[in-house]
């Protein structure tokens, strides 16, 4: 199996949109995986929360992490 990642557009008939590259090596009736990745609001701020979160560490902090 291969995998391609890129970016899509839904499509105001709610489809997606495939880049032509793409489109040209797909037959009418192939079967393919679909995963969807949705960028929503939490996952930035869980994202900014941990970096926020390493920013505190400090290598003093070490002797903690074999206890």
């Amino acid at each position: 199996m291969k995998a391609y990642e890129y970016y899509a557009e839904v499509l105001p008939d709610g489809h997606l949109s495939i880049p032509k590259g793409l489109k040209d090596k797909l037959k009418p009736d192939s079967k393919v995986r679909i995963m969807l990745l949705l960028d929503d609001e939490e996952t930035a701020w869980n994202n900014f929360a941990m970096s926020q979160f390493l920013k505190g560490y400090s290598e003093k902090d070490a002797i903690y992490d074999n206890l």
